[in-house]
This record gives structure tokens, sequence and C-alpha cells, in this order.
């Protein structure tokens, strides 16, 4: 049997390549199963792995597996060549519009990288009867998909902004989603527009180079500690909050390479995917599954958690009974314009998108593609899978009592 024609049991859903930028001298990573809260230490090429992850009866064996291999042997070289470059020069010395062209180069093969990813896996079986099946023709319909995968990349090049972030001591965690985003604002959850899909507004986009270095697009209010088309370094607190962010885009484990990235960890719940039905009166059902919800600040995490009670309040206390220097609802003794009134401004935004069922409030304006969701079901009742049609009868009894 030629070397080719082998069969890989352990197959890797983020390259080693990558998770070797992430290791130390002894080629050992820390690695979180999060699950279990169990931390450990063991050689990168034993983690972020799963026995015959993209094997599917339709496809020959190993073929998968071979293809981002190959891809693999010629693209990592580049990417440690972009690595060496900013450790070998003084970071006030490199040129930054270089530096990026050749990450902005590379893009399509990170969404590849990306869209492989064992988050991505993860998600695209959420809900799924067939979740083995199911979740490497997703991933197939992404990365085989020229349109998309190319629109991404270039949404993400004209379309966002740029720096790299520097953490001098090495702690950046690796997600096992590889790429990192999160919402910049609260855009309202409805039918399929996540907070944090690429290509939409408000939205950053951590990919990863190694434990010292991400790259960092980003549209809209981006955190101080970033500047525009530099190499920023940041300070503890600023590393905490972006490790955070890759911590809550992970599922089943993230990596590190020294242990002080996991005692900076908020252990917060993380919840899955969100998965939203619409059944309309001619018989027509949407069904969208999106991602997991990711804020970055503490005020759209406030309204995420919130937004129900706070439209609630807004119809019934706010709207057309308090003007801007009335005394707030909230009992402070501040005026409105002084206390609540940014918040419920964010509210009427939220009602206003519920009531449009419009995407495009929350994507860039002449974006070539946005993410899709997860999946995406637009049909009759009888085309939903056995689940969803049990869930479509929870609903309709909720709504009669």
């Amino acid at each position: 049997m030629s070397k080719s024609d082998q069969i890989t049991r352990n197959q890797h859903y983020v390259s080693r390549g990558i998770q070797k930028q992430f290791a130390d001298t002894k080629n050992k990573v820390y690695e979180l199963f999060i699950e279990k809260d169990n931390l450990s230490k063991k050689n990168y090429n034993k983690t972020m792995a799963q026995n015959f992850v993209y094997e599917h009866p339709k496809l020959s064996t190993n073929y998968l597996e071979k293809l981002f291999s190959d891809i693999e042997d010629v693209y990592i070289p580049k990417i440690d060549s972009c690595i060496a470059k900013i450790e070998k020069e003084n970071l006030s010395r490199i040129n930054y519009s270089q530096f990026i062209l050749r990450v902005k180069e590379m893009l399509p093969i990170f969404m590849i990288f990306y869209f492989r990813s064992g988050a991505l896996l993860y998600e695209y079986s959420f809900s799924s009867e067939n979740p083995k099946l199911d979740r490497v023709e997703r991933m197939i319909l992404n990365i085989f998909n020229g349109r998309y995968l190319w629109g991404l990349c270039e949404t993400i090049s004209k379309f966002y902004e740029s720096a790299v972030i520097v953490d001098e001591k090495e702690r950046f965690l690796l997600s096992d989603q590889y790429i990192s985003t999160v919402a910049l604002s609260y855009k309202n959850k409805f039918s399929n527009a996540s907070n944090r899909q690429i290509g939409m507004k408000d939205t950053m986009i951590l990919l990863p180079l190694s434990a010292k270095y991400y790259v960092v697009f980003y549209h809209g209010k981006k955190p101080n500690y970033i500047s525009k088309e530099k190499f920023c370094v940041l300070g503890d607190i600023d590393v905490a909050e972006i490790n955070n962010v890759i911590y809550q885009n992970s599922y089943v484990k993230c990596i590190a390479k020294k242990q002080e990235a996991f005692d900076m960890l908020e252990k917060i719940t993380l919840y899955s995917p969100t998965k939203t039905m619409m059944l309309y009166n001619d018989g027509t059902v949407k069904d969208y599954v999106s991602k997991r919800e990711v804020f970055l600040y503490k005020n759209d995490r406030d309204m995420n958690e919130n937004s129900i009670h706070y439209i609630d309040d807004y119809i019934l206390k706010i709207k057309g009974k308090v003007g801007r220097n009335s005394k707030c609802i909230c009992g402070s003794g501040k005026k409105y314009k002084q206390c609540c009134m940014r918040k419920y401004e964010e509210v009427k935004k939220i009602i206003y998108g519920v009531e449009n069922q419009d995407r495009d409030l929350y994507t860039i304006p002449n974006v070539r593609m946005a993410e899709d969701a997860i999946e995406i079901f637009i049909g009759k009742e009888e085309g939903l899978n056995e689940s969803d049609k049990l869930i479509l009868d929870r609903v309709r009894g909720i709504i009669q009592i």
C-alpha cells in the first residue's frame, strides 16, 4: 500500500501546522476540554482531532484528509514565513502594508481552515438527524463554492480595517473554530442574521498566526488597544479580553502555549447555536440555525440577555409617555436622557429590525458576500426533519394555550 493510499485514522480539524505555533519547545500545548473543564498538557499532534472526521460514504477514503494535507504542505510554510519575518525585525520597522497584503493573499486558505474547523463541524451537525454525514456535506458546500468563498474573502479584504495584536508573553489561545469572531454591537436576533457573522456591521474577526500574534479585521467600534494598520502590543487586561472571546468561540477544545492563558478566562456558560423557526399564514416555514452569540462589550451582553424585558418596558412604559427631560423609569432620579435613553434608543432599532425582517440592516453596504447561517430551510412543513416538526407542534401548543 502506497503512502497516499493509507487511511489516516486521527484526522485534525485544526491544522497541526497552525497548532505548532501554539506549542512550546517540547511540542507540548495546554488543552482545555471544555465540557469537562479539564486542563491537560499534551503533544500538539494529539489534540484538535477526531477519528475519521472527514470521511463520507460518497467520497473515496481519505479524500478530504489528503486534500487538506496537500493544501497545508503549500501554505503552512508561507504562514511560517510571515511569522518569521515579524520575529526577525523590530515591529516599528515592519512595512505593515506589505505584510497585510501577504495575509490577504492567503485569505482563501484561512477561510478553508475556518470552514473545516471542529467548531464549524459541530455547528453543521447541530439539530441534524444525520450529524456525521451532514457536517461533511455542509463543509463541502462552503469550501467548494468558489463564489461564496472568494466573496467572503473580498468582503474581509475591502470592507474591514485591519491591525495585528501582539502578546509578548505568548498567551493567546487557539479556538477549535480556528478563526474567532465577536460582535461589537447588539444587532438583534431575527431570522438568519447573527450578531457575529462575517460581513455584518460591527463585527471583529480574529485570525490566529501564533501564541504571540493575531491578525484582526474589524468593522465598527473597536477596542481602544487596537490601532488601525499597526502592530499593537497588548497589556494583560487586553489579552484577557481577547482570550475570553476566543474561548467563547470554542465548542469542544481550545489550546494555549502557557497555562496562564486559561487563568484569564471567565468561566461562563457557553450556549449552543441559535435555532429560529417561523410559521407564516400561507404555511411557509422558515427555519434557521445561526452562530452562538459572543459580545465584546458588557452593554451588548446585557442587551442580549434582557432584550425582551427592555422591549416590554419601552412599549408599556416609555413610548409616547417619557420625554428626554422626564425622570428615568429605572428609579435612579436622573433625567431619562442622562440615564437609560441610550439603551432604549437601541431597543427602538431592535423593534424596527423585527418589524422589517431585513437582514441588510446589519450588513455592511455593498459587501460582496456575507456569511450564511449555519443551516437554512425555507419551504412547507412537510419538508422539515422529524425533530423540527416536533418543535413546531410544541410551538403551536404554546400559542393555543
